[in-house]
């Protein structure tokens, strides 16, 4: 990621702009669209990141695109913002950090839930109700396959990480041991 804090702070302001799950998506997937064009179009790419191309020139580029893709004056805007700011290179880490971004503005709690094997439709709905009563507010997972873990989880929320995996609790015995 280029510059987190920059990143931040845009992914916030267009989490925040979009009224509704329907919009976000559909904005989503407009400027996925176009950042993939700007990667399979290099000559694109290349003119929109040239600062001898005046601004103006570049921002009838875009919005010529996105009109032949009819897109959303909201997806419009955000890149218009990107492209004025010159911070257009930013988009592909934008996306990456959006669907965070929305949760968080909706109030949701995002967890990474590392496990050995995949968990089942069931236990997966248990973790997120039980993680959702703990937290006292919706709760998101984000599972990931985790083959150093031995056994059990780990479930992390930001800085914050509870370990109930077989790893964990072998090397907290380890420190333990040592201690004496």
């Amino acid at each position: 990621m280029k510059n987190p804090t920059l990143v931040k702070r845009y992914t916030d302001g267009l989490a925040a702009a979009l009224a509704s799950p329907a919009e976000y998506e559909l904005v989503e997937r407009e400027l996925a669209e176009f950042a993939a064009l700007l990667e399979t179009e290099p000559k694109l790419g290349q003119a929109l990141f040239r600062p001898f191309l005046n601004a103006g020139k570049k921002s009838r580029i875009i919005r010529a695109i996105l009109a032949a893709q009819k897109a959303q004056p909201k997806t419009v805007r955000f890149l218009d913002v990107l492209l004025r700011h010159g911070r257009l290179e930013i988009l592909p880490d934008v996306l990456a950090e959006l669907p965070n971004a929305w949760r968080r503005n909706r109030g949701v709690r995002s967890f990474e839930v590392r496990s050995v094997v995949p968990l089942g439709t069931g236990q997966k709905t248990r973790l997120e109700a039980e993680l959702a009563r703990l937290g006292d507010g919706p709760a998101h997972c984000d599972y990931v396959l985790d083959p150093s873990l031995v056994g059990g989880l780990r479930v992390g929320l930001g800085n914050l990480v509870y370990d109930v995996s077989l790893k964990g609790r072998l090397e907290k015995l380890k420190d333990q041991i040592s201690e004496r």
